[in-house]
């Protein structure tokens, strides 16, 4: 079988990718698959560290408001969706599968052109733009949330997390980062590019908090945006091994695993993360979303339990510090937290979307000269 993922723009966008692949070469290793992502997209490099090979291709957002931009924006769709189709030509896939990010529109479009099966795995409560354009197209919408959706067929599936969250167990995961019995590990990341306020927050509560308790371990991931100014502005924090300051975390199943209080934005694939690992949250969504689904995302973790809600506007007056310091000390909150987070979990994710994927390509034939797909 020979599959191309495409996604990207953010980490969210990758994960369900990386995580449905994983599965499909767990069931047979003699599967291709190739991922095509934005030109010079960061998120391509966590395809690659898992042996994944990538392409890419120039792909720019649409503005959302009328303006010339798009005019530009609109040309290079369609370099993109030109350069999309030369690659399927030559990867000859049975099936192309998309994860989010404007990047999959060329590459989807291009597949259904060819008539080759499509799939689309859309990991939010309400479908984005590209979602939106390509549902109709799509042979199968996966959804992350239970959510009605106007395809030709759609199942709910919940959001895959990676095998690597499998793999390790708790205390496996403690003791791979050195974390004593009786310790309480923090862990607070912005994504992987960042987030300017709540970085400014995480290094306050580490100042505040994190540094004067000799019982918490905090690490906190600034985003590769951001990491030189705090280097300069708290080379201190960049080194302490108690407390510290690093610009990106690579392995993050192993940090989630291991952590007993995570403070983070609230994208859904980052919140499937946190669920399956049953992780108590402090969620700080980001204004900056379209359809501010990650407040939706972060008021139903708050609603069920799992999560504490600040919002951005709200961090200042050492908001995050009291909050973070509460939840730390008390320890019967954070396991009923544990506990809702776990029920929100769907933890055969990965597994549904590969047995939807395989089991709808069945009702495709396959013409041995091109290897396009059409239906029986």
């Amino acid at each position: 079988m020979r599959i191309i993922f495409s996604g990207g723009g953010t980490a969210g966008h990758i994960t369900p990718a990386i995580a449905i692949a994983e599965e499909l070469l767990r069931r047979d290793t003699n599967t291709k698959i190739l991922f095509i992502g934005r030109a010079e997209g960061e998120e391509n490099s966590a395809v690659r560290r898992v042996g994944i090979e990538v392409e890419e291709i120039p792909i720019m957002g649409l503005e959302r408001s009328l303006s010339p931009k798009n005019i530009k924006v609109l040309a290079c769709a369609m370099r993109a969706r030109r350069r999309a189709k030369e690659i399927i030509n030559d990867f000859r896939p049975d099936a192309v599968i998309g994860t989010g990010g404007y990047v999959c529109w060329p590459t989807l479009s291009a597949a259904h052109s060819a008539r080759i099966f499509t799939a689309m795995h859309e990991s939010n409560a309400a479908l984005g733009l590209t979602s939106r354009l390509l549902s109709r197209k799509c042979d199968l919408m996966l959804l992350g949330q239970n959510i009605s959706c106007a395809a030709k067929k759609s199942l709910f599936v919940g959001n895959p997390v990676r095998r690597a969250f499998s793999k390790s167990s708790r205390s496996e995961a403690r003791a791979k980062l050195g974390i004593k019995d009786g310790d309480k590990f923090i862990l607070s990341v912005g994504g992987s590019i960042g987030a300017e306020k709540l970085n400014e927050s995480c290094i306050e509560l580490m100042k505040k908090y994190s540094l004067k308790d000799p019982s918490i371990v905090h690490l906190h991931s600034s985003g590769k945006r951001y990491y030189a100014a705090i280097q300069k502005d708290h080379a201190s924090l960049c080194k302490n091994g108690r407390c510290k300051i690093v610009p990106y975390i690579d392995d993050m199943a192993t940090a989630l695993l291991a952590c007993d209080l995570v403070i983070s934005r609230a994208g859904a694939m980052t919140l499937s993360e946190i669920a399956y690992c049953g992780i108590p949250s402090i969620l700080i969504p980001s204004p900056n979303v379209t359809g501010d689904h990650q407040t939706k995302n972060a008021e139903y973790f708050e609603s069920i339990g799992a999560a504490r809600v600040l919002r951005e506007d709200s961090l200042a007056d050492d908001a995050l510090t009291d909050l973070a310091a509460r939840l730390i000390s008390n320890k019967g909150a954070r396991i009923r937290m544990r506990i809702a987070a776990r029920a929100a979990s769907k933890p055969d994710s990965s597994v549904e979307c590969a047995e939807a994927i395989i089991r709808e390509l069945k009702n495709y034939k396959i013409l041995p000269k091109n290897n396009i797909g059409i239906r029986g």
